[in-house]
């Protein structure tokens, strides 16, 4: 029943009826001309056509010297009419049907009365000889020098009959003309409707999203509509081509930030920029998926939940969890927009500057240490100086003048060692090159009386670089530094045997060998012992005047041109660092 309203209340339905009102309308009023007037109109039309009829005849009859009943049957003959002639006493001389003297007088007839005086007479009457209604029509005329009356009639039955045929043929007239009506009122329809169907299908398109449609001509009382519709798409599309554009600078926005950004909508990600997967380690996007089903750490997840339920923005930094993993979340609402309320979520992973932070402080706190050790020596050593002075004891006094100079000197290259890695933290050494051969020479020259004192020999083994110049891609003073504590550390943790310096290439790096027959490392020790001031035997490398640092510069070294340090190392059979620099070609 729904769709039968609809239905009946579209344009097309309406202006199809409209058209079959009208119709029937004119339809009822052809039907009752036919039904009643036209019965009238046909016997009037007979009426006159008896008349004349009868005057012709009233011609004949006059100069025709025929017998009068031949004259009647001659006149009517293969024709429905009856004519008869009567004579001005009444008597009948002739008729068409029946023998006249077989008829009673007709003087009393009106139609006769009247044209016997002188007049056309008119009547309606059923016959006495016929035993039906008849039309009858006499008119005056002459028969020799006799003065008669000659009448016609005919049967009303026939002028029905004529009657019944004129409505049929009207009838079929009508059918056929509401047939033409129906079939132009369903054509003009389709003519009228048809833009505004097109229009419809438009407008549908148009609202399911295609802004690609191109809108028909259409007829003058619908181009209002048709340029409204042409300029609502064109403004559609501008906005959402804006939108579009406004969505893709977001997005690319979002996708260059370094943090994790999600936009949350009751509890659903509906939004997420390129780095949540790799910070947040997610294998799929989370975009339409709910946050409590996020492959997340729950410390994180908890945080991310809390900061929704605020009303107002918070953040909030994560203690590192078990794994080390250190986070901080930012979480804030968004401006409503009348939809559902959203808010933004930005995580970042902190943990590389917590560790920074850590080593920092850790730094601090053991440069402090190691500066304040010689510092309280040499104050100590000054007083304990100054005292044997004033008691006169001049060798006391020059014992401790000379720890001083052993305090002030160790103070000395801690500072150097904390401005070599100060210099090594900065700016990477690009562009600068060094012969690996020189270096070495160099190092091995400036630590061979330590050698000696130590009783070691020292080895350098340049036999697998022979007849080739090899370099470095790394600055002179970060090759010699890294080489020179690799030798000292090699040197100060052996006793007795060898240090040995061999070199290696490939096609891209130099690799850089320096092994020894000391003491070893204990395994436990092996991945901290490039951080600073760390020490495996503090009391052996402070007896020895160390710094807790010639690792670090080495590692720090290496990285700074893009190499690498690595260590393997047995307990009482010796260590060996490669340094791995890249090759300049």
């Amino acid at each position: 029943m729904t769709a039968l309203r609809r239905l009946m209340r579209t344009t097309s339905v309406r202006i199809i009826a409209g058209y079959l009102l009208v119709t029937i309308v004119l339809s009822g009023a052809w039907f009752y001309s036919l039904s009643g007037p036209l019965t009238s109109t046909v016997a009037a039309q007979q009426q006159r056509n008896l008349l004349a009829v009868a005057q012709s005849s009233a011609l004949v009859v006059m100069e025709s010297d025929q017998q009068p009943q031949q004259i009647a049957r001659q006149l009517v003959a293969r024709t429905d009419l009856r004519l008869t002639i009567v004579a001005a006493d009444g008597t009948v001389l002739a008729d068409s049907d029946s023998p006249p003297h077989t008829m009673e007088n007709h003087a009393d007839r009106p139609e006769i009365e009247a044209a016997l005086g002188g007049s056309t007479g008119v009547a309606r009457r059923t016959s006495a000889t016929e035993g039906y209604e008849q039309i009858y029509v006499a008119v005056p005329g002459s028969l020799g020098d006799e003065r008669v009356a000659v009448r016609v009639s005919q049967s009303l039955e026939e002028v029905g009959l004529i009657a019944a045929r004129l409505r049929r043929f009207g009838l079929a007239l009508l059918a056929v003309a509401l047939a033409a009506a129906a079939l132009i009122a369903w054509r003009a329809t389709r003519l009228a409707s048809r833009p505004v169907q097109e229009l419809t299908a438009i407008s549908q398109e148009m609202a399911q999203g295609n802004l690609a449609v191109t809108v028909p001509r259409v007829p003058a009382d619908l181009e209002i509509l048709a340029e409204s519709l042409t300029a609502l798409r064109n403004q559609m599309k501008s906005r959402l081509d804006a939108l579009d554009t406004e969505r893709h600078t977001l997005k690319a926005a979002l996708d260059g930030l370094a943090d994790a950004v999600l936009v949350v909508e009751s509890g659903r990600v509906v939004l997420a920029n390129r780095a949540v997967s790799g910070i947040l380690s997610l294998q799929v996007s989370p975009e339409g998926m709910p946050l409590g089903e996020l492959a997340i750490p729950a410390s994180l997840k908890s945080a991310v939940l809390a900061g929704l339920a605020l009303p107002e923005a918070s953040v909030l930094e994560l203690d590192p969890d078990p794994t080390g993993q250190a986070w901080r979340l930012a979480v804030a609402p968004m401006l409503p927009t009348g939809g559902a309320a959203r808010s933004i979520v930005a995580i970042s992973d902190i943990t590389e500057r917590v560790t920074l932070d850590r080593i920092r402080r850790e730094f601090v706190s053991n440069a402090s240490h190691e500066l304040k050790t010689p510092v309280a020596g040499i104050r100590l050593l000054a007083d304990s100086a100054g005292m044997a002075a004033a008691d006169g004891d001049s060798d006391g006094s020059a014992t401790f003048l000379s720890q001083i100079s052993g305090e002030v000197e160790r103070l000395q290259r801690l500072v150097s060692d904390l401005l070599d890695l100060s210099r090594l933290e900065g700016a990477s050494s690009s562009g600068r090159t060094t012969d690996i051969r020189a270096a070495i020479e160099n190092a091995d020259a400036g630590h061979r009386s330590a050698v000696a004192r130590k009783g070691l020999d020292i080895s350098v083994d340049l036999s697998h670089i022979a007849g080739e110049d090899v370099f470095v891609a790394a600055d002179p003073t970060d090759v010699a530094i890294a080489l020179d504590n690799l030798l000292e550390n090699a040197i100060q943790y052996t006793d007795i045997g060898t240090v040995t310096i061999t070199v290696r290439v490939t096609a891209d790096a130099v690799m850089t060998e320096v092994s020894d027959t000391g003491t070893g490392i204990p395994a436990e020790h092996l991945p901290r012992i490039f951080e600073r001031f760390y020490r495996v035997d503090e009391g052996r490398a402070r007896g020895a005047g160390g710094t807790g640092l010639g690792l670090a510069l080495v590692r720090n070294a290496a990285e700074r041109s893009g190499g690498s340090i690595s260590v393997t190392s047995r307990e009482g059979v010796g260590s060996s660092f490669v340094l791995t620099l890249p090759r300049h070609r």
